[in-house]
């Protein structure tokens, strides 16, 4: 059951004061901003990465108070891939937008590292919060990628896949750092070959940033079939993740 309008509206704001304290009382145990920037980060060689990729990689301007906030909030070093893509990047679009890697938020991708997560006063709207991993990419398919937290009965932190087509938390058996290679140079093509369909490179070019796309018959149904005979049409990313979500837990055995 889905939480009324105006219930849910009263617990963003008791949430967003009792963030205001937190913030406060956190001041005591977090690592300040100056203690999470180094001299030897990550971005260096992340941006060379990108520059020679075998896919198209697009980096995402960062604002930089948003990106000191989202690197304080993630509480990691910018010694650390996830923490360099936070504090250098609004997010990276790869093979012409297909794949979005959440950094610290731009008008072309749906939310930051910080808002998906629910680090900050403004977390996205969602019926379905993360709870044990952090959300860090997501495909216009409807797929996420997202970083063990404890959630899925291991305690390496390897970035776990939501597969569209199952509704099901898939490892894939890589840390950030790799994911993150693998995106850059990986056959996403071969990846992707059951989700894609002709023209998607102009249909997704249309899409807003906030959008990906709600495929019909949805691909975890019996009914699904060949990519080219869905019908396809735009979504807000926080949608498709709430009606996927729902669906899971409706559909598939507790972990």
């Amino acid at each position: 059951m889905k939480m009324p309008p105006g219930l849910k509206m009263a617990f963003k704001l008791y949430y967003r004061a009792e963030w205001v304290k937190f913030e406060a009382e956190g001041e005591k145990w977090m690592k300040k901003l100056e203690e999470l920037l180094s001299d030897d980060s990550a971005w260096p060689s992340l941006l060379e990465a990108a520059q020679r990729a075998e896919n198209e990689v697009r980096i995402l301007g960062a604002d930089r108070r948003r990106a000191e906030e989202t690197l304080v909030g993630l509480q990691t070093s910018d010694r650390t891939t996830l923490g360099a893509v936070a504090l250098n990047s609004g997010g990276l679009w790869i093979d012409r937008g297909w794949l979005k890697v959440l950094g610290c938020g731009h008008d072309s991708i749906a939310g930051d590292l910080r808002s998906w997560n629910g680090l900050g006063p403004d977390p996205l709207d969602l019926e379905f919060e993360p709870e044990g991993y952090v959300i860090a990419a997501y495909d216009v398919a409807g797929g996420f990628f997202a970083i063990n937290n404890g959630a899925f009965n291991d305690r390496t932190p390897n970035v776990y896949y939501f597969a569209p087509d199952t509704l099901e938390w898939e490892d894939t058996e890589k840390g950030y750092t790799d994911f993150l290679a693998w995106a850059m140079d990986g056959d996403l093509e071969q990846y992707y070959a059951t989700f894609r369909w002709k023209g998607w490179q102009d249909d997704i070019r249309a899409l807003q940033g906030g959008q990906g796309m709600s495929i019909v018959p949805f691909p975890w149904s019996k009914e699904s079939r060949d990519a080219n005979k869905a019908v396809r049409t735009p979504i807000a990313m926080t949608e498709l993740w709430d009606r996927q979500q729902e669906m899971s837990r409706q559909t598939t055995k507790p972990r």
